[in-house]
Protein backbone atom coordinates (compact mmCIF):
# COMPACT_ATOMS: atom_id res chain seq x y z
CA UNK A 1 0.00 0.00 0.00
CA UNK A 2 1.54 3.39 -1.22
CA UNK A 3 2.11 5.89 1.93
CA UNK A 4 -0.05 8.57 2.14
CA UNK A 5 -1.47 11.67 5.03
CA UNK A 6 -5.01 10.74 4.50
CA UNK A 7 -7.03 8.34 6.39
CA UNK A 8 -7.32 4.68 5.02
CA UNK A 9 -10.58 4.19 3.34
CA UNK A 10 -10.94 1.64 1.14
CA UNK A 11 -12.02 2.18 -2.45
CA UNK A 12 -14.36 -0.61 -3.07
CA UNK A 13 -16.25 -2.89 -1.24
CA UNK A 14 -15.97 -6.34 -1.61
CA UNK A 15 -16.44 -9.90 0.22
CA UNK A 16 -16.30 -13.65 0.24
CA UNK A 17 -17.44 -16.84 1.25
CA UNK A 18 -16.80 -20.77 1.41
CA UNK A 19 -19.32 -23.36 2.69
CA UNK A 20 -16.83 -25.42 5.33
CA UNK A 21 -17.58 -29.40 4.25
CA UNK A 22 -15.15 -30.77 6.84
CA UNK A 23 -13.50 -30.93 10.38
CA UNK A 24 -9.93 -29.64 11.15
CA UNK A 25 -9.21 -30.39 14.82
CA UNK A 26 -6.43 -28.48 14.92
CA UNK A 27 -6.06 -24.53 15.76
CA UNK A 28 -2.33 -24.52 15.42
CA UNK A 29 -2.61 -23.50 11.63
CA UNK A 30 -1.87 -26.79 9.81
CA UNK A 31 -4.42 -27.84 7.14
CA UNK A 32 -4.81 -28.38 3.53
CA UNK A 33 -6.79 -25.80 1.58
CA UNK A 34 -10.12 -27.56 0.11
CA UNK A 35 -9.90 -30.43 2.34
CA UNK A 36 -9.67 -28.97 5.76
CA UNK A 37 -8.96 -25.22 6.03
CA UNK A 38 -11.51 -23.54 3.62
CA UNK A 39 -10.26 -19.97 1.44
CA UNK A 40 -12.89 -17.54 2.53
CA UNK A 41 -11.14 -14.57 1.43
CA UNK A 42 -8.21 -13.10 -0.81
CA UNK A 43 -7.00 -9.79 -0.01
CA UNK A 44 -6.50 -6.78 -3.39
CA UNK A 45 -3.11 -8.01 -4.65
CA UNK A 46 -1.68 -4.56 -5.19
CA UNK A 47 -2.66 -2.49 -2.00
CA UNK A 48 -4.04 -5.14 0.20
CA UNK A 49 -7.77 -5.39 2.02
CA UNK A 50 -9.75 -4.24 5.32
CA UNK A 51 -11.67 -6.91 6.87
CA UNK A 52 -14.34 -5.48 8.75
CA UNK A 53 -16.23 -9.02 9.80
CA UNK A 54 -16.55 -12.98 9.52
CA UNK A 55 -19.91 -13.88 9.72
CA UNK A 56 -20.85 -17.46 10.47
CA UNK A 57 -24.63 -18.90 8.98
CA UNK A 58 -26.31 -21.96 9.16
CA UNK A 59 -27.09 -23.56 5.62
CA UNK A 60 -28.32 -26.68 5.16
CA UNK A 61 -30.61 -28.55 1.99
CA UNK A 62 -33.31 -29.81 4.12
CA UNK A 63 -34.46 -29.07 7.53
CA UNK A 64 -31.56 -29.85 9.99
CA UNK A 65 -30.02 -29.66 13.42
CA UNK A 66 -26.36 -28.11 13.24
CA UNK A 67 -23.72 -30.24 14.87
CA UNK A 68 -22.22 -28.23 17.52
CA UNK A 69 -18.66 -27.26 17.21
CA UNK A 70 -15.72 -24.21 17.37
CA UNK A 71 -15.65 -21.93 13.98
CA UNK A 72 -11.56 -20.83 13.42
CA UNK A 73 -10.63 -17.55 11.86
CA UNK A 74 -7.00 -17.97 9.79
CA UNK A 75 -4.52 -15.18 8.44
CA UNK A 76 -2.24 -16.83 5.71
CA UNK A 77 0.27 -16.07 3.04
CA UNK A 78 -0.84 -19.23 1.20
CA UNK A 79 -3.67 -19.69 -1.37
CA UNK A 80 -3.38 -23.46 -2.18
CA UNK A 81 -1.95 -26.36 -0.96
CA UNK A 82 -0.87 -27.40 2.87
CA UNK A 83 -0.75 -24.54 5.59
CA UNK A 84 1.53 -24.75 8.48
CA UNK A 85 1.78 -22.72 11.96
CA UNK A 86 4.78 -20.77 9.87
CA UNK A 87 2.72 -19.14 7.30
CA UNK A 88 -1.21 -19.59 8.85
CA UNK A 89 -2.35 -18.03 12.19
CA UNK A 90 -5.20 -18.04 14.49
CA UNK A 91 -7.42 -14.55 14.74
CA UNK A 92 -10.11 -16.09 16.17
CA UNK A 93 -12.51 -18.57 17.31
CA UNK A 94 -16.50 -18.74 17.88
CA UNK A 95 -18.25 -21.21 19.65
CA UNK A 96 -21.13 -22.36 16.67
CA UNK A 97 -24.43 -24.05 18.58
CA UNK A 98 -26.65 -26.89 17.18
CA UNK A 99 -29.26 -24.17 15.76
CA UNK A 100 -32.06 -25.51 13.16
CA UNK A 101 -31.44 -24.61 9.65
CA UNK A 102 -33.71 -24.81 6.59
CA UNK A 103 -36.54 -24.52 9.02
CA UNK A 104 -40.23 -23.62 7.61
CA UNK A 105 -40.98 -21.59 10.50
CA UNK A 106 -37.84 -20.50 12.77
CA UNK A 107 -35.29 -18.45 10.89
CA UNK A 108 -31.41 -19.13 11.99
CA UNK A 109 -29.28 -16.47 13.14
CA UNK A 110 -25.77 -15.51 12.02
CA UNK A 111 -22.81 -15.05 14.64
CA UNK A 112 -20.00 -13.28 14.13
CA UNK A 113 -16.26 -12.59 14.54
CA UNK A 114 -15.30 -8.83 14.06
CA UNK A 115 -11.95 -8.28 12.74
CA UNK A 116 -11.00 -4.74 12.14
CA UNK A 117 -7.98 -6.06 10.22
CA UNK A 118 -5.67 -4.54 7.47
CA UNK A 119 -5.14 -7.52 5.07
CA UNK A 120 -1.38 -7.44 3.31
CA UNK A 121 -1.73 -7.64 -0.46
CA UNK A 122 -2.45 -11.25 -1.91
CA UNK A 123 -2.71 -12.59 1.98
CA UNK A 124 -6.26 -14.45 2.78
CA UNK A 125 -8.73 -15.15 5.71
CA UNK A 126 -8.58 -19.45 6.16
CA UNK A 127 -11.83 -20.68 8.18
CA UNK A 128 -12.40 -24.43 9.79
CA UNK A 129 -14.18 -26.04 11.77
CA UNK A 130 -13.35 -28.45 14.72
CA UNK A 131 -15.98 -30.90 14.10
CA UNK A 132 -17.56 -32.19 11.08
CA UNK A 133 -20.64 -30.72 9.71
CA UNK A 134 -24.09 -33.29 9.75
CA UNK A 135 -25.66 -34.96 6.59
CA UNK A 136 -27.66 -31.92 4.47
CA UNK A 137 -25.95 -28.81 6.54
CA UNK A 138 -22.26 -26.96 6.43
CA UNK A 139 -21.71 -23.72 8.26
CA UNK A 140 -20.85 -20.91 5.72
CA UNK A 141 -18.52 -18.20 6.40
CA UNK A 142 -19.01 -14.96 4.95
CA UNK A 143 -16.38 -12.17 4.85
CA UNK A 144 -17.18 -8.42 4.58
CA UNK A 145 -14.44 -6.44 3.25
CA UNK A 146 -13.21 -3.71 1.46
CA UNK A 147 -10.10 -3.13 -0.95
CA UNK A 148 -7.98 -0.36 -0.55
Amino acid sequence: MPANRQPAFTRVGNHGGVLITAANTSSAGGGTIATDMFLAFTADATNGSFIQTVRWIAVATAPTTMTATVGRVYVSSVTSGATTSANTYLYGEIALPNIGADNASTAGYALEIPLGLWLKPGNTILVSNHAAPAANSNWRALVIAGDY
